[in-house]
């Protein structure tokens, strides 16, 4: 009997020893996580279990380097520590007696500028890419293309990043393939993601809806990512793969779980599914009111997956169904906003879209005042519109941009874009894009291209010092117009801050009044008057005009656009 133990033994330990010195095979990857200046992590999965080791340095072919993990898997996890921020390595991988991938120009990476450097940072953000298709592959291109010469420091996932259900075999088919999926970006460039409802189908069926434990949650989505999740790149940890916060130079990145709600256990809700108490908080709420609070990062972007705002097909009304859309928009905002939050990116519908710069908007489309637009203008540099955040004074943080991306492989019919909140949106058969965010000093970029590599769309968020208000001249604030363009009527919003007569004039672009719209007295508070241009045998003809508001004396002009 123990000469038979000792025989199995022996081939026992041969076969592990074989393990580790046959020919490998990589199944998936490499690929990139937790870019951050002094740190990465390199992921791959191989064929058989081995042992890990990276092979890195900053000259292509002299990579002497290495780190080891002598953990035997095919899901090969190794941490690069102690580099050098905003530097360009090359790597390989393989195990400790043989190289799967060699050094070679696709493999590198470029660590993070660290807190002290105010280099300009880029990211791409890709939504709802996850169909494997055509599209998803032209988008890849048209980033190469836009791109060229100054490449992004990490793609950012906003959900439904593997169809239809988020299982192992899609994200290996649809995700890291390489001839439509994204495999080969994934060398060199890191990606920082979300989970979308498609996802979770294969961690918690999101239809049903899910009903576990959040702590618990557990399935692809979550075994394929690597975040920060112990504070290690700044903020507070999560201690928790489902949400999480890191520092990007001068940016606070914060990710939320728009997934993890609950209709039947209230312990698991931790988004306030069916739940419109204002009242309302979850472990994911209480960390994101902690992290928020102890950033004095400059600039603040959220991301996650269902979007608070749609214009398109009434998604984000109650009559929709769309629930936790509704629930982040109810108990997220609120506190994004307080805080100060410049920037949320999300997917979901499947178009491109972006609000106005608002404040203050947690109910449905018809909840909407003129006192929750903070600035209702194109948010176009180009046009002398870019949208002013505050550093101090009285409204120092307030006002908040939401972008829907959520076309990155495909796009919803054409249908109009109807919300109070929403300034543009796109979606057609064709209309595939993503989304680029530059971010230099006091001023933020975002520019959306088409699958083809069009612009079009752009917008600009500044950083400004309150100059405060002289209280001789002022006569009133916050003079916007929305929508712009329009097809019949748009909106003038504005604040009267002392009484005074107001004159409301709409004129050609050679100066000369076509219609008088308004004259009277108005008391201080927030006034919004609709023009119909339809109506007015003198606006009927589309094209460019401008409205005038005169306020004491006081004058400003928009330009408004009828199409």
């Amino acid at each position: 009997m123990q000469k038979i133990v000792t025989l199995l033994l022996v081939a026992f330990t041969a076969s592990l020893l074989s393990s580790t010195t046959n020919a490998q095979s990589i199944l998936r990857g490499p690929y990139l996580q937790s870019p951050a200046p002094y740190s990465v992590i390199v992921r791959w999965r191989t064929d058989s279990l081995t042992d890990s080791r990276v092979y890195y340095g900053t000259t292509l072919g002299s990579t002497t380097l290495y780190k080891d993990s002598a953990t035997l898997t095919t899901e090969h996890r190794v941490k690069l520590t102690g580099l050098l921020p905003k530097t360009k390595y090359y790597y390989s991988i393989g195990s400790s007696t043989q190289t799967l991938r060699g050094s070679d120009s696709l493999l590198y990476f470029i660590t993070a500028i660290d807190s002290t450097m105010n280099d300009p940072v880029r990211f791409w953000a890709i939504g709802d890419f996850g169909h494997g298709n055509k599209v998803e592959h032209n988008v890849r291109e048209s980033y190469y293309t836009y791109a060229a010469g100054h490449h992004a420091a990490f793609q950012m996932w906003l959900g439904d990043n593997a169809y239809q259900d988020g299982t192992d075999q899609e994200f290996q088919d649809k995700v890291f393939d390489t001839v439509n999926g994204f495999g080969n970006v994934f060398l060199n460039l890191p990606f920082v993601p979300t989970s979308g409802n498609h996802d979770y189908n294969s961690i918690c069926a999101w239809q049903g809806p899910c009903n576990t434990d959040p702590e618990l949650h557990t399935g692809p989505y979550l075994n394929i990512i690597d975040p920060p999740t112990e504070g290690e790149q700044g903020g507070v940890p999560s201690h928790r793969k489902l949400f999480y916060s890191f520092d990007y130079g001068d940016i606070h990145f914060v990710c939320l779980n728009s997934e993890i709600g609950s209709g039947i256990t209230p312990a698991y809700n931790w988004i306030g599914l069916n739940n419109f108490d204002t009242a309302f908080t979850s472990p994911m709420y209480e960390w994101l009111k902690a992290d928020l609070a102890a950033t004095t990062k400059k600039w603040k972007i959220a991301f996650w997956h269902q979007c608070p705002y749609s214009g398109q097909n009434d998604l984000t009304e109650l009559s929709s169904f769309q629930l936790y859309c509704i629930a982040m928009r109810t108990h997220a905002n609120p506190i994004l906003e307080k805080y100060g939050v410049d920037l949320v990116l999300t997917g979901h519908d499947h178009n491109y879209q972006r609000t106005y710069l608002i404040n203050g908007h947690y109910g449905y489309k018809a909840d909407f005042d003129p006192s929750m637009m903070i600035n209702g203008t194109s948010g176009k540099d180009a046009l002398g519109e870019a949208y002013t955040k505050y550093t101090n004074g009285p409204v120092a943080g307030k006002g908040t941009l939401y972008v829907v991306e959520g076309n990155s492989s495909g796009s919803n019919s054409p249908s109009p874009f109807d919300h109070p909140a929403i300034y543009w949106g796109e979606a057609c058969d064709t209309c595939g894009g993503s989304l680029m965010i530059d971010v230099n000093g006091d001023r933020l970029d975002g520019h959306y291209f088409t699958q083809y590599g069009e612009v079009h769309d752009d917008f600009t968020i500044k950083k400004e010092a309150w100059t405060g208000i002289d209280e001789e001249d002022a006569a009133f604030d916050h003079f916007y117009v929305y929508p712009n363009p329009f097809n019949e009527r748009t909106r003038v919003g504005y604040s009267v801050l002392k009484k005074c007569n107001v004159q409301i004039d709409v004129l050609d672009l050679k100066g000369r009044v076509v219609y008088p719209y308004f004259t009277g007295t108005r008391e201080p508070g927030n006034y919004l008057d609709i023009i119909d241009f339809d109506t007015n045998e003198a606006l009927e003809e589309r094209g460019t005009y401008l409205i005038r508001l005169n306020c004491g004396g006081i004058v400003k002009y928009r330009k408004v656009v009828k199409m």
